[in-house]
């Protein structure tokens, strides 16, 4: 302690060259700024725990954003290729995407429905773009890792906005023979709890998107 007080006198003896008691006392009073190792330790456990705290939060807030975008680019693209139908007088389909960055864009199967979404008119053989079919637009699923439960590969819309070509699930149960609604449980890799969603297309055109599971 007499050292580091020396110290201090040395660094002020060039403005105190004859060090009286007032000089004296005020470079004594000086004290060193910054943190102790108390306080440090301190700083960094309320760290730790707001981390331990927050991430989870945001893990779990992030998912949800993912799969609420996952669902409502679903249901956009439905009620899409449904308007189209009506208000063009002609069929529509609504298919998987192979693959998104193809050129041009095809329909894939039931498994491909994570990979995105196509809507195009549907004059040709059913399901499938071709003749004088024309792509209307491409639904990019807008996050990676999405899963989509369905016995679907397309969806087809007459003039009148019904849906036709469902085909039965074993997630909606008592679907009716002829098939009167299908579902598409969507949801993601990183998705727990609460987070995945169900969208219903019944054979009137009706489209409902609902959370939790299909039912």
């Amino acid at each position: 302690m007499h050292t580091v007080r020396r110290g201090i006198a040395a660094v002020y003896h060039r403005r105190c060259p004859f060090i009286n008691r007032n000089c004296y006392t005020a470079i004594m009073n000086i004290r060193q700024t910054g943190l102790t190792l108390i306080e440090l330790m301190v700083t960094l456990a309320v760290a730790i725990v707001l981390l331990a705290v927050g991430v989870p939060l945001f893990t779990g807030l992030a998912g949800s954003n993912r799969a609420t975008t996952q669902a409502n680019t679903f249901l956009a693209a439905f009620k899409l290729a449904r308007s189209e139908a009506i208000s063009q007088g002609s069929e529509v389909s609504i298919c998987s995407v192979a693959d998104v960055e193809a050129d041009p864009v095809e329909c894939g199967d039931e498994n491909d429905w994570g990979n995105g979404l196509l809507v195009f008119t549907d004059s040709g053989t059913l399901g499938s773009v071709d003749g004088g079919d024309t792509r209307i637009r491409v639904f990019a699923n807008p996050s990676d890792g999405a899963i989509v439960d369905t016995s679907n590969a397309y969806v087809r819309f007459n003039a009148q906005g019904d849906a036709s070509d469902l085909v039965n699930h074993s997630l909606c149960p008592d679907s009716g023979t002829p098939v009167e609604r299908t579902c598409m449980q969507l949801n993601q890799t990183e998705s727990t709890g609460n987070l995945p969603r169900c969208l219903h297309i019944r054979r009137s055109g009706q489209i409902r998107l609902e959370r939790g599971t299909c039912s």
